[in-house]
């Protein structure tokens, strides 16, 4: 098939563009037209095909793992389809700089090369061209002209009359239809595969889970955490404050020592744009930090941790977000490492307005908190007095994890007001939270992480396991405000058992951390890493096949020898046909040697039956899995049978 000038460059850059490639693909289209101007050709042989098809094999295995890393799981298929035509690219350079008019493509598995017959690669190129672009999903209508072109180009070469014009006609036409149809089929396909795969998750987890949301936690889940110096997430801001309170939860109903958050009732937030979302307000917040947080590892989902005034998030790579009554962020299908931009103004409050429930205080627990603030003084005449008093009463109180002495019967919060007036903030929040309400101030359980802790190393706050706190969310001066009434050692008390081995696991962490980061496209300067070494790795073995090779110089079309000689040139027969040519009994360029023999089967002669002769040679000529060596032993010896006969 022939190519007009300039055509496979310009393909390589359409592609380019249509995939994201484009100084890639530039740089490739000029070293491809380069073969129109350069006159030197690399003798390559088939052994040396089969290196550099072999060399594009390693490409390919090169471009998965790129597509791995680069894309989420859902994407590295398609991803990987849209450079396809990077695997060619290999084989076409040798057919474009080589004196061959084909390549061989095969490989090589120990002493043994396993290769099939020579084709144009040019062709197979073209059409990965034409599929990965259309399975870019480009719409636009640019798209569809050059895409057009470049099939009607491809199959200019059919045409030869006005016949043949017209079949030209509809089998672009058709060309057309089919490839869009395949790319919009495969891009369809993975798209309604992925719809279905997240619509059986959400079923699956659904009968696993009723309360995704943590619209629920009972007393002693955050002391378990406190436990751990596992790192759940870390914040990057330029002038991080600290200690910085990153909420995830607000609860507003206790029964038996359990808080809920209700109504249960959420929202769906819908993405502005690409990875961006208005979680509260609206516009984007003064302030910004980047927040880099370990999601659920089988499920990618789980409730945010926000820094007061939260606002806008961006690059925020997840399939949906959920927003409860009370201002918790839930996300859903996202990555195990998710990293995101979050602006925020803490001066503003975007918590909903206090409502009955904010006051409720169960009647078990009523008698016992309207002593304690009788006795100890600390219903005040304003609001801002009696949390003044609130915090003044606690500020005798200890903290510990340690609920050993606890007196039995009775309720935890009867037996830590009045007996222990010790335990850890989950404690501490409760009880401020039931006081405010007696004093008629609405008041609401809160739950996240307290940060404190900076590390130098990743520039970043970091926010481990035993960093998980309860504080109170208190409306006061027409505003929600925090209120933390948990002595401020709880930070040190917690620190004080962790591992010794802690520095080595922190350390293990950032690894993976920079792993995953790698794997799922959040550093780009790896992904130029990556090609630049597949690069350097593709030029050095292309390098080590032409360097061995014979430069001659460009021949004429009719002066283009074929790449293999074909079996059977030798055979004796032609060395008879010579002879009777010479005495007459020529053959016709389009008769048969059957045609040729039957004519002149009496001026031949019975002495020789030149039928089986010539069954004998077509079997040379033409069986490929014939032993080659016996047929010409035997035909070598019936050429000497018959030049003795006419010798004699």
């Amino acid at each position: 098939m022939r190519f007009p000038p300039l055509f496979i460059g310009f393909s390589t850059i359409f592609w380019g563009f249509c995939t994201g490639w484009e100084v890639f693909s530039i740089v490739a289209a000029v070293i491809f037209e380069a073969h129109n101007l350069i006159k030197t050709r690399f003798d390559l042989q088939k052994k040396d095909f089969v290196r550099i098809s072999d060399l594009s094999s390693l490409v390919m295995f090169i471009l998965l793992f790129y597509s791995y890393v680069e894309n989420e799981p859902r994407m590295i298929f398609l991803g990987f389809i849209t450079t396809l035509p990077i695997i060619f690219m290999p084989l076409l350079f040798a057919q474009l700089f080589s004196t061959s008019d084909k390549v061989v493509i095969g490989t090589k598995f120990g002493k043994r090369i396993h290769a099939h017959a020579p084709v144009d690669i040019r062709t197979l190129y073209i059409l990965s061209v034409l599929f990965a672009t259309a399975a870019a999903n480009i719409k636009s209508v640019w798209f569809i002209a050059l895409f057009m072109l470049i099939i009607f180009v491809v199959l200019s070469g059919s045409v030869k009359d006005p016949k043949s014009f017209k079949r030209y006609l509809k089998f672009c036409f058709i060309a057309v239809f089919i490839t869009v149809f395949i790319g919009g089929t495969v891009v369809a396909g993975h798209f309604l595969i992925s719809r279905k795969m997240m619509q059986w998750y959400n079923d699956w987890y659904e009968s696993l889970s009723a309360d995704p949301f943590r619209t629920s936690t009972s007393m002693g889940e955050l002391g378990k955490m406190k436990l751990s110096g596992e790192i759940v997430f870390r914040v990057y801001s330029e002038e991080p404050s600290v200690p910085l309170y990153m909420k995830q939860s607000d609860y507003n109903v206790i029964v038996n020592n359990t808080w809920y958050s209700r109504p249960k009732k959420t929202d769906s937030i819908f993405p502005d744009s690409d990875m961006e979302w208005q979680f509260f307000g609206v516009g984007e917040g003064k302030n910004k930090m980047k927040i880099s947080i370990w999601m659920n590892k089988n499920k990618g989902e789980g409730v945010l941790p926000l820094p007061d005034g939260a606002k806008r998030a961006t690059e925020l790579d997840v399939a949906g977000i959920e927003r409860s009554i009370l201002g918790a962020i839930y996300v859903e299908e996202g990555p195990e490492l998710l990293e995101f931009t979050m602006t925020y103004d803490p001066e503003e409050s975007f918590e909903p307005m206090p409502g009955r429930s904010d006051l409720f205080v169960p009647k078990e627990e009523q008698a016992v908190i309207n002593e304690v603030m009788r006795t100890n003084g600390i219903f005040g005449d304003t609001p801002e007095e009696t949390l003044e008093n609130i915090e003044r009463f606690f500020a005798g109180f200890n903290y510990t994890l340690d609920q050993k002495n606890r007196t039995a019967g009775g309720s935890y919060l009867a037996d830590f007001l009045n007996n222990t007036r010790s335990g850890h903030c989950e404690y501490f929040a409760t009880a401020t939270v039931l006081m405010l309400r007696n004093a008629g101030i609405a008041a609401r359980y809160r739950t996240g992480f307290m940060l404190d802790e900076y590390d130098s190393f990743e520039n970043a706050l970091l926010a481990r396991k035993r960093d998980a706190h309860a504080w109170v969310a208190a409306y006061i001066g027409d505003r929600w405000i925090d209120v933390d009434t948990t002595p401020p050692q709880w930070k040190s008390a917690d620190s004080d058992g962790k591992s010794f081995f802690e520095p080595v696991s922190d350390l293990m962490a950032w690894i993976k951390m920079k792993y995953e980061n790698y794997r799922r496209k959040k550093s780009s300067e790896f992904n130029r890493i990556l090609i630049a070494a597949a690069s350097l790795l593709t030029i050095f073995l292309m390098v080590r096949v032409y360097m061995r090779k014979r430069r001659v110089k460009k021949p004429e079309r009719n002066e283009i020898e074929p790449l293999f000689e074909a079996a059977g040139l030798d055979s004796p027969l032609y060395k008879m046909l010579d002879y009777y040519a010479e005495n007459g009994l020529t053959r016709e360029e389009s008769e048969t040697l059957r045609r040729w023999i039957e004519k002149n089967s009496e001026k031949l002669g019975r002495n020789i039956d030149f039928s089986a002769l010539v069954r004998l040679h077509e079997e040379l000529r033409f069986d490929t899995g014939g032993d080659k060596a016996a047929l010409m032993a035997e035909l070598v010896k019936v050429y000497e049978d018959w030049k003795k006969s006419k010798e004699s």
